[in-house]
């Protein structure tokens, strides 16, 4: 595998902003203009179609495992299991035994056998876990040759194969390409101990599914690059068809097409920065989903595909947006949970293949992952030396494609305070949600402004009438609690969007700036919010709108616990973490705060304060000060409005807001 190159430099991202919002930290310079455009080269349709070509020509032909470039091993894969990961094999292994195909139920194989798509998507994720364990089979046979792992894999085979086949694959996308991955893969590691039946029905359950369904998906992918399902079911089908190269001609026309959309589409959620526009889980969810299809990719065909802007970046993008010690995630669905085996195990598996200084320091500061789990146990051997950030390492990093920025008091401290903002030209898509120009605030492993809401599940009443809602978010609402456009459908509108126009960094402060007039759809003709993030511990947001028709406007703050005292100063307090408080404005304000959520979602969800400050009088204009302090003994703010601005004292700094601009001294 080609290994990533070094940080990506904030001056190459500048180019995404106005020339003057471009001052930034020093940082190594990612890609030079040569580099760009030979990793370009190298995956392109043309290089790719040769590359496929050289594979064919090769004598011999590269065996199995193709996960392992047809070697015994690869990079000390094989070498970990049976030392630093030993507990892992150990683990998978007793996983496996203790859901062997012997025991499932009468109702969970009767769903597997039936004919109707509904009944047997009633239990998907169980039969997908269950397919997994195939691939899982042929591995614990390939690293021990224990023959009980064969008898599993084959159980697991036959189980789904006979049925698989009697209806010719028909089905949900999601069903197919986790059938013709997971036989791929157990033929993958299995394959000198598979027979010619066992091969065959391999060769049957690929064929079948691609004529079903995935020989489509490159095309979905091409005209609807967001939908999320049909690009994992492109990547697993590019997989599989890497697998059998060679050995199943009657595929072989397949994969051109198929891997040429992929590798141009990686990844429809974010460019060349390595952002991740639907939301922090599904960034790991489908990267780390995905990462053995890009393992295969360089493998197989020997080209750069790590090299790719956005693949060689996401490192560092999970790095900064879900730093060691976060309490919750950031934006979109999913992202109020706190989820601590996924961020290790697929931050792991992740910043493994990335080698970067970067990534072997946040790989050695998680820790309680799975490892029993194929992404992380095939992935390169972890670093073993001293993994320290370099002092003059950023604080914070902006991620322009994808519209996110996250500022931090010091990134190697786990009891740091972190700002998230959000202003998306992807808009509230998918999973993405109504939140341009919202933001969160984290301090000593506590939430003091919080993404509300909870996931129960895609298009919910809670999902669709709160969650999904601007007035879910630390963003602007105005009249009511009207918000941003989710288009016709309520399901999120990617011409309501937000920008980044400015990011500007020093070791004492960040400032960022988003416009988020598009998204509410002409009800606005300016809504923008500027962030002067103060280190260690001090937030000041500074809302400028303008709408032609006079409005209420509204500043929302979502939070654990009530908040006490008045709009002018407030207090939170989440042990350890506190937080004290101010919302002004030049005009009057009432401050409402009420609990839970109306409606409720259909699961648990934590506590939950909405706290708004609203205007007491329609205007056409409206201005928002907000001071938030996660150190209560930090300088209190002095706010002075006048009729071009307002000027914010905090201790030495000062803070100038004009019409034009918002300046720090």
């Amino acid at each position: 595998m080609i290994k990533a190159l070094s940080a990506f430099a904030l001056t190459v991202a500048a180019a995404a902003l106005p020339a003057a919002a471009q001052t930034f930290t020093a940082a190594p310079k990612m890609f030079t203009t040569a580099e760009l455009a030979a990793t370009a080269t190298a995956l392109s349709p043309t290089s790719l179609n040769a590359a496929i070509t050289k594979f064919d020509a090769t004598t011999p032909r590269m065996g199995h495992p193709r996960l392992f470039k047809g070697q015994a091993d690869y990079a000390g894969i094989v070498a970990a299991t049976k030392a630093e990961r030993a507990k892992a094999l150990a683990a998978m292994t007793a996983y496996l035994k203790r859901t062997a195909v012997s025991g499932i139920t009468t109702s969970l194989r009767t769903q597997i056998n039936s004919n109707t798509e509904s009944v047997r998507m009633g239990s998907w994720w169980e039969q997908s876990r269950i397919l997994e364990g195939m691939g899982e089979a042929a591995l614990g046979w390939y690293l021990t040759r224990d023959p009980w792992f064969l008898t599993e894999m084959r159980a697991r085979m036959q189980l789904f194969g006979p049925p698989v086949l009697a209806r010719k694959c028909a089905g949900d996308v999601a069903e197919t390409r986790d059938y013709a991955w997971s036989y791929a893969l157990a033929y993958d590691f299995a394959y000198s101990a598979m027979t010619a039946a066992d091969r065959q029905m391999v060769k049957d359950i690929i064929i079948a599914c691609g004529n079903a369904n995935l020989l489509k998906t490159p095309e979905q992918v091409r005209r609807y690059p967001e939908n999320s399902i049909s690009f994992n079911a492109l990547g697993k089908f590019v997989g599989a068809l890497l697998i059998v190269r060679g050995d199943m001609p009657e595929v072989n026309a397949w994969l051109a097409p198929a891997v040429q959309e992929y590798v141009f589409s990686t990844s429809p959620w974010g460019g060349e920065d390595g952002g991740f526009a639907n939301g922090s889980s599904y960034a790991e969810w489908d990267a780390g989903e995905s990462l053995l299809m890009w393992d295969l990719i360089e493998r197989v065909l020997g080209v750069p595909f790590y090299r790719k802007p956005w693949v060689a970046e996401f490192a560092r993008f999970v790095a900064y947006a879900l730093p060691p010690g976060t309490p919750a995630g950031v934006f979109g669905d999913g992202a109020e949970v706190r989820r601590g085996e996924d961020w290790a195990r697929f931050g792991k598996a992740i910043m493994n293949r990335s080698d970067t200084v970067l990534s072997r320091w946040y790989a050695k500061q998680m820790s309680g992952e799975d490892y029993a789990r194929l992404h992380i146990m095939l992935s390169p051997r972890e670093y073993q030396g001293i993994a320290d950030l370099p002092s003059n390492t950023p604080n914070g990093a902006y991620f322009p494609a994808v519209g996110w920025a996250a500022m931090h008091s010091m990134l190697v401290d786990r009891n740091r305070t972190s700002v998230f903002f959000k202003s998306s030209p992807f808009g509230s898509l998918n999973h993405s949600h109504g939140d341009q120009n919202g933001f969160v605030m984290y301090s000593k492993g506590k939430i003091l402004a919080m993404d509300s809401g909870h996931y129960d599940y895609y298009n919910s009443p809670h999902w669709r009438e709160y969650y999904k809602q601007t007035k879910a978010h630390n963003a602007i609402t105005f009249d009511g609690g009207q918000g941003q456009y989710l288009g016709l459908s309520g399901l999120g509108e990617k011409a309501s969007s937000g920008k980044l126009t400015k990011f500007l960094q020093s070791a004492g402060w960040d400032v960022v700036t988003g416009d988020a007039t598009a998204a509410y759809a002409g009800k606005l003709t300016q809504a923008k919010r500027t962030l002067v993030f103060i280190r260690p511990s001090t937030l000041v947001t500074v809302d400028q709108l303008n709408s032609a028709t006079p409005r209420k406007y509204e500043y929302n703050l979502h939070t654990v616990v009530p908040l006490v005292g008045v709009p002018a100063a407030f207090r939170a307090d989440v042990a350890p973490a506190e937080m004290c408080g101010s919302v002004t404005s030049p005009d009057p304000l009432t401050q409402t705060g009420s609990a839970g959520y109306a409606p409720a979602p259909s699961i648990a969800a934590g506590p939950h304060q909405w706290n708004k400050f609203s205007y007491t009088t329609a205007k056409t204009r409206g201005v928002f000060v907000s001071v938030l302090r996660a150190d209560c003994l930090s300088p209190k703010p002095t706010i002075v409005y006048s009729a071009s601005g307002a000027t914010i004292t905090l201790g030495a700094r000062t803070i100038t807001v004009t019409d034009a601009d918002v300046t720090v001294k």
